[in-house]
């Protein structure tokens, strides 16, 4: 039997063998609590996945096709996963053999006499029952099987994990699985499997969702120098944490503490020039931090930076930032006073 999918050979081009690789094998976790079977046979130059699973049916063939759509628990959920799969493999040239129930499934990109295409077809030959399903992908080198593993940090007792690493600044798993390297993190994190919002390709993270529940296991780490640390470099890592605090949580008097440690009780913290301008005029010791780090301290404490500038420059700055907010008699009044203050 054999089963044409209308899939061009040249779909995902951009799918490489740990794409595909992946696919397979999220599909394999989502059916096993021990991190099913993912081998490297030497000797063979050969992947193999056991899923434990149902076997795959003619009906999984079809695109979009899928029982864990609804399910966050699931790495997939877009019903395409295993179908472009087999077609990044079959087109990288490397020999698959999938062994489910009572048939091996051969994947093939052929050329179509309906389509006049090249398009993925699978043909299905009797074998000996086996139970789950086994994925045989050959001609992988040992250098191709060591990046892959790279790539997969399967850990069941540690779901939710900041990875201070140096070797995973940026990288960011899902259910054990690589994701992306997301530019300007200065940590990696992993996730458990619906807690980071991704694309069909599981190559992109919302930036926002990212950020908030990176933000959120840093809170929850609980203080340390190394959270002050980003928070003052204003790490998008810790963009939100002062979105999951409160005024008076331990958390805000340990950042305070931290900050007079490092900067002096008398350091004044500012977040904008005119500050910078305002704090050296008055002689005062000032240091520049992200403007959320400033809100956060100013739970704990106030600070005042004396205005020395003369009253007739601080009105024209009042009128140029409040004045629209004016009534027309109040913005012809401001600037009859200013006028005469010229004179």
């Amino acid at each position: 039997m054999k089963y044409s999918l209308p899939i061009s050979a040249d779909y995902c081009s951009h799918w490489g063998l740990w794409e595909a690789i992946r696919e397979i094998y999220q599909n394999a976790l989502d059916e096993s609590v021990d991190g099913s079977l993912f081998r490297y046979v030497e000797s063979a130059q050969r992947i193999d996945i056991f899923s434990p699973g149902k076997e795959l049916t003619p009906s999984t063939l079809v695109l979009g096709n899928s029982s864990k759509r609804d399910d966050l628990s699931k790495r997939g959920k877009f019903g395409e996963g295993y179908k472009i799969a087999l077609l990044a493999l079959v087109r990288l040239k490397h020999r698959v053999v999938i062994h489910t129930g009572e048939a091996i499934w051969l994947p093939r990109i052929e050329r179509d006499q309906i389509f006049g295409a090249e398009i993925l077809t699978i043909t299905t030959i009797l074998a000996k029952a086996v139970t789950g399903v086994w994925f045989h992908i050959a001609d992988v080198t040992l250098d191709e099987w060591t990046a892959i593993q790279s790539n997969v940090r399967f850990r069941p007792d540690e779901p939710d994990t900041i990875l201070d690493d140096p070797k995973e600044v940026g990288r960011i798993y899902v259910g054990g699985l690589y994701v992306a390297t997301v530019k300007g993190f200065k940590c990696g994190y992993a996730f458990a499997p619906g807690r980071i919002k991704l694309d069909r390709d599981r190559g992109m993270v919302d930036g926002f969702d990212l950020a908030w529940e990176t933000s959120l296991l840093w809170k929850n780490a609980g203080h340390s120098e190394r959270l002050s640390e980003l928070m003052e470099a204003g790490a998008p890592d810790v963009e939100y944490v002062d979105s999951h605090t409160s005024a008076g949580s331990a958390f805000v008097n340990d950042h305070y503490n931290y900050y007079v440690s490092r900067h002096g009780y008398n350091t004044v913290p500012v977040t904008t020039q005119e500050e910078i301008q305002r704090a050296t005029v008055a002689g005062i010791k000032w240091v520049l931090v992200p403007e959320k780090v400033k809100n956060l301290l100013s739970h704990v404490r106030s600070w005042f930076i004396p205005n020395h500038e003369p009253p007739v420059e601080r009105l024209k700055k009042f009128e140029k930032r409040w004045g629209a907010y004016l009534t027309s008699a109040g913005r012809r009044e401001l600037a009859d006073i200013i006028k005469s203050m010229e004179g």
